[in-house]
């Protein structure tokens, strides 16, 4: 495995993390799906200590994941690895009396929030807390920053960070105000504009950066084709028909990567983002043993050429994003 410094912090991340939203399950709000489907606990279990034996050190979680159940499990699995890896988890999120979800960003949440996450996660100190999916302007973006700032001085957290998703925009206000540790970002051939707004910007202000999402929730697998039928308990089944078949379309246009058979496109789309060096580590996401084996085999695939690269980026400057997700 290799490591990457975050940022700033000298905290050293293993390249490849492990993303636990598909830990969590499924739980429906509003009528509708929010994860991927029941994993069972042994599989996930299972999972992240195969992935600590190959030398993945760097695991994310967030207490709207199956409602904690995520934390839950990953705090089992690491209990007696603890000292020998980095927790992060996200806040900010809760269902409301209509069953949906509601941001709450307010510095007694994000307090409690923190504090049921340390419980669930097992541990005294969280590593790395973010504020999950915050489009703040003005004095929102000042209020977070500060709820965070009294979570670091109480130790209730180590480090402070934010997860913006796709807005760009709050990312670029809240790398510049020098007060972050670390930022997550969407980040994938499929929706490269991170890249051009953001990544180079938060490297400039030494924050790391966490990028979630990097097979385009799994669509950059390749195992998806038209005839594809996502479980009613599976987020993605609320994608219209022209919403996959987009996606489809891109992932089709991008099979030269895999196509001298040296690697498959998933090990094609992580060294992708990895190419970038402002990057810190990335976290797919993964149901079993399994696939956690295949996820970090990617390392020792041959790395993008600079024209496979040039091509791919030139690709995704003529997509626009693709919503939602």
């Amino acid at each position: 495995m290799e490591y990457r410094t975050l940022g700033k912090t000298g905290v050293r991340v293993s390249e490849i993390g492990l993303g636990t939203w598909p830990a969590g399950g499924s739980i429906l709000l509003g009528g509708a799906p929010t994860g991927y489907g029941l994993v069972p606990e042994s599989e996930v279990i299972r999972g992240i200590r195969r992935a600590l034996d190959l030398g993945v050190n760097f695991f994310d979680s967030a207490d709207s994941y199956g409602l904690g159940r995520s934390e839950r499990l990953l705090g089992r699995a690491v209990a007696d690895r603890r000292g020998q890896i980095v927790l992060a988890t996200k806040g900010g999120w809760v269902p409301d009396g209509a069953a949906r979800w509601m941001q709450d960003l307010s510095a007694d949440h994000l307090r409690a929030a923190a504090n049921r996450s340390r419980l669930r996660l097992g541990v005294d100190v969280i590593d790395l807390y973010q504020v999950h999916a915050v489009p703040v302007e003005g004095a929102e973006t000042e209020a977070v920053l500060d709820a965070l700032d009294e979570l670091r001085t109480r130790q209730v957290i180590r480090l402070a960070g934010v997860s913006v998703g796709w807005d760009l925009k709050a990312g670029l206000r809240l790398v510049r105000s020098g007060r972050l540790d670390a930022i997550q970002v969407h980040f994938n051939l499929l929706h490269q504009g991170a890249a051009r707004q953001l990544l180079d910007e938060a490297h400039r202000y030494e924050v790391g950066i966490v990028v979630s999402s990097p097979l385009a929730y799994g669509f950059l697998s390749g195992r998806y084709t038209s005839a594809t039928v996502f479980g009613k308990d599976d987020w993605r089944s609320r994608l219209t028909r022209e919403e996959v078949a987009a996606r489809l379309d891109r992932v089709e246009r991008l099979r030269f990567l895999a196509a001298s058979g040296v690697r498959s496109l998933t090990e094609a789309a992580l060294q992708f983002v990895l190419a970038h060096s402002a990057v810190s580590t990335t976290i797919p996401g993964f149901r079993g043993e399994e696939q956690v084996e295949s996820l970090i085999d990617a390392q020792n695939a041959p790395a993008l050429s600079d024209i496979e690269l040039a091509r791919a980026r030139d690709l995704g400057k003529s997509w626009s994003r693709l919503s939602p997700g």
